[in-house]
């Protein structure tokens, strides 16, 4: 049997799959078979098990040896137990059986004299701790917490820290020890300490305010480490590229940012934390990397504490000042923290706005993403010419097809949200078309159709008109600017005959002959996909049955009829069936047809929900605020949630998704629910594009109402109340309540919107509102929550309501705990 380097040799010089298979097949069934050799001696075991690590580094099954490892631990010499503890750091986890048998060794080599080999059961223990391992051994590691020996020490913390995670219940042995560690001045024991203090925090109950106020009391010892490692002069043993100790420091802000979290922190620990960032962002040169590291942690820590104004302007600098490195990961880094800070402190992103915009042409496709989402976020009434021009330019030369349908919605509704005007509006849409027509989802499409019938300005109508018709003229290949123009068309023809349009600089001049070529153009266009040119015939069908009112001449009317009896025929059911249908309306008396071909009335229009192209699951900075639950499910930039933390220990307890996106499939007239029939057929008819609107995803509201008998009121204003009603308080973890807005005044309250955060421990999931989006004689709103998180622990709700009152904007924010019954 020979050694690891020849067997890593056989395999690297195996010139295919098979051959290498093979000599790995052979090399683990000989493996295999000297593990059966009873007299087997612990250097031939030794380099079994070192080529059982290799296997399980290129994938292979090593379970065969895990008993072997835990035998070559039971050697004296150094070097076994090194590779033994690797190896079962490597083969077992937590969820093994044979991991009961590890206990004695750990234990046996916790009472060891030699402290590298306590070192390496103690690294063991860190690594593959089960609950009950961490039960069976927490004495052991209590004990070298306040060893003498420093090495020990640190590590001793580290998997203090790691035993907490693994049984709560351990926290109480630990505790203790805080005040003692804190006090260390040695760089390797404080972050051992630090570590186990964010554990303890992470572990402790609401209820258990003993053991917080410990953690809290700790504060000022961090504040001073912090501020004497700032001051210190260079020291060589913890330089890196000029920065003393960034590793520390990294460490004690996060310790602060995690305890400053705390609803009982006192004003005066805040106080001393916003000096000590301040003084730490103020005196660090962010040249190098390990200064970037320091600075990013505390811009973090800036916007998840109560921080003043003037430091999160600085926090927002910083940002400002990564976003200029030529560092590709300093910048994005830079683009995505400020995304997340936008809604806390807009103006000063704002003065970031032409760095932000040059990001859009950078070569790396995620620092365009990044800058891209954060230009949508630092839109509004001022800058909107500006930035959407850029946006649209970046459209205009952007070849990724996925990311195209995300641009167009987000600039549909920054379009209407911060137009100037309504022919900037138009014409702005009418540009995005043009440059990604085919990038269009039906509900966008759905959304310009309503603009247009919705608009009442007659010329304004006339220039949209003719505007989409010279684009679609230019290019008819834009799959959704045909499909609007052949429905405006249809609808507004006649409004632009006889005028002159301006296609590829030449003048036009708009006939019925001319819009009967263009129909026909598009009817027997071959760019489009089979799905792309049923839907637009039918739509062409439908144009072209409304056109036949309009018009004047008998021969284009003639043509028009025979395009629909050619569609008679045709191989589509849907597009035969319309043709058939069409075929007898046209032929009916013409006042008849005037009646039923005459213009739609304009529909509401669904308010849209922005989108994000953040995952929710690989988001690099959560806020442990941040488990926001409200009722849009992608309000998720609402200044009632913090948007900065540092990440999260356990991806199981965040709260709903950072990302949420709406049914961008679903008609943006229709508000369809997801449980409603969906059509058989995408051809669905035109008309069918206009339903009747359900209530929107906001809570909405009506007037006061008898109170319920264990109806508690969470807030009184002038305007509304809000109250709750607890439904269902098993005490199992889960808990159901309703909340309840009634008005409190006799002016009509329109627009209101119920927002609701939760502890980041907890999860909160919204049923449907009742009743529209207005406060009036209906009666009240009703919403349904229902939470889940630790069983025993208490129900906290921060919530916002926003509405109008007489077309003024009206928020009010409060924070209720009053539920008797826990979790």
């Amino acid at each position: 049997m020979g050694s690891l380097k020849s067997f890593i040799k056989a395999v690297r010089k195996a010139k295919t799959i098979a051959d290498e298979r093979s000599v790995i097949s052979k090399e683990s069934a000989a493996i295999r078979t000297s593990f059966r050799d009873p007299t087997l001696d612990q250097t031939t075991r030794r380099i079994n098990i070192s080529k059982l690590v290799y296997l399980y580094i290129m994938g292979e099954k090593t379970h065969f040896g895990q008993v072997e490892c835990l035998k070559l631990l039971a050697s004296p010499r150094y070097a076994d137990k090194r590779l033994g503890y690797l190896a079962c750091m490597l083969l077992l986890d937590e969820n093994q059986e044979v991991l009961t048998l590890l206990t004695n060794s750990l234990d046996n080599d916790m009472q060891h004299p030699n402290p590298f080999i306590i070192g390496l059961a103690l690294c063991c223990l860190g690594n593959i701790a089960s609950p009950e391992l961490a039960r069976d051994l927490h004495a052991n590691v209590e004990k070298f917490v306040i060893s003498k020996n420093i090495y020990l020490r640190k590590k001793a913390c580290i998997v203090a820290a790691t035993l907490v995670e693994k049984d709560p219940d351990l926290s109480e042995y630990f505790i203790p020890k805080i005040d003692e560690l804190i006090n260390d001045k040695h760089p390797s024991v404080l972050l051992g300490a630090l570590r186990l203090i964010e554990a303890l925090y992470a572990a402790s109950h609401e209820d258990e305010d003993q053991h917080r106020q410990i953690l809290l009391k700790t504060i000022p010892k961090i504040v001073g480490h912090l501020k004497r490692i700032t001051t210190s002069g260079y020291q060589p043993d913890y330089d890196v590229m000029g920065t003393t100790d960034p590793f520390l420091q990294v460490a004690l802000l996060s310790a602060l940012r995690t305890l400053a979290n705390d609803e009982h922190c006192s004003a005066q620990y805040l106080e001393e934390i916003n000096d000590i960032l301040t003084q730490v962002a103020s005196n660090l040169d962010s040249g190098k990397n390990s200064a970037h590291a320091i600075l990013y942690e505390c811009v973090k820590t800036i916007f998840a504490i109560q921080s003043d104004q003037s430091l999160r302007i600085l926090g927002v600098n910083i940002l400002g000042k990564f976003l200029s490195t030529k560092d590709n990961n300093t910048r994005y880094v830079a683009l995505d923290t400020l995304l997340t800070v936008v809604t806390i402190e807009p103006l000063a992103v704002q003065r970031h706005r032409s760095t932000i915009v040059s990001c859009l042409t950078d070569g790396d496709i995620s620092i365009r993403r990044r800058a891209l989402e954060l230009s949508f976020g630092i839109l509004n009434e001022q800058n909107i010419r500006v930035l959407v021009r850029e946006i649209l330019t970046f459209l205009e030369n952007c070849n990724d097809q996925e990311l195209k349908p995300y641009v167009t919605s987000q600039l549909t509704i920054a379009a209407s949200k911060y137009s100037p005007n309504d022919k900037w509006h138009f014409d702005t849409l009418i540009r995005m078309l043009k440059v990604s027509g085919n990038s269009l989802t039906p509900d966008i499409i759905s959304n310009i159709l309503a603009l247009i019938l919705q608009c009442n300005d007659p010329e304004l109508k006339r220039h949209i008109v003719s505007r989409l018709l010279a684009s679609c003229l230019e290019d008819p290949s834009q799959y959704g600017l045909a499909l609007i123009t052949v429905w405006t068309i249809g609808e507004y023809g006649d409004i632009i005959l006889g005028s002159t349009i301006e296609v590829k600089s030449k003048e036009v001049q708009v006939t019925e002959a001319s819009i009967v070529q263009l129909i026909e153009d598009l009817i027997n266009n071959s760019t489009y996909s089979e799905s792309e040119t049923v839907q637009l015939t039918t739509y062409i069908l439908t144009a072209i049955i409304k056109l036949s009112i309009k018009f004047k001449d008998p021969q284009i009317i003639e043509k028009l009829r025979l395009i629909i009896n050619s569609k008679t025929y045709d191989n589509n059911l849907e597009i035969q069936i319309r043709a058939v249908e069409y075929q007898e309306i046209f032929a009916q008396d013409i006042s008849l047809k005037r009646g039923l071909l005459a213009r739609m009335p304009a529909p509401p229009i669904k308010q849209r929900e922005s989108l994000t192209l953040h995952k929710s699951a690989s988001s690099s900075t959560k806020n442990s605020k941040r488990t926001s639950a409200g009722l849009s499910a992608t309000n998720t930039q609402d200044l009632l949630l913090d948007l900065m933390d540092d990440d999260d220990n356990t991806g199981s307890n965040q709260g709903t998704p950072t990302l949420s996106q709406p049914d961008i499939l679903s008609d943006i007239f229709g508000g369809v629910s997801s449980q409603a029939p969906k059509a058989t057929s995408p051809n669905a008819a035109i008309l069918d594009l206009f339903n009747t609107p359900t209530s929107p995803v906001v809570a909405s509201g009506a007037a006061a109402a008898i109170p319920s008998a264990n109806e508690i009121v969470a807030f009184n204003g002038a305007n509304v109340k809000v109250s709750f009603i607890p439904k269902s308080f098993p005490q199992d973890g889960h808990a159901i309540m309703e909340a309840i807005i009634n008005s409190n005044t006799t002016a009509m309250i329109e627009q209101v919107q119920l927002l609701i955060a939760v502890p980041k421990t907890q999860k909160l999931s919204i049923s449907s509102t009742s009743g529209g989006d207005t406060l009036s004689g209906s009666g009240p709103i009703r919403q349904t929550l229902k939470i889940v998180g630790k069983a025993g622990s208490k129900i906290k709700l921060r919530v916002k309501v926003k509405y109008n009152v007489g077309g003024t904007p009206m928020e009010e924010q409060f924070d209720f705990a009053g539920f008797e019954k826990t979790l």
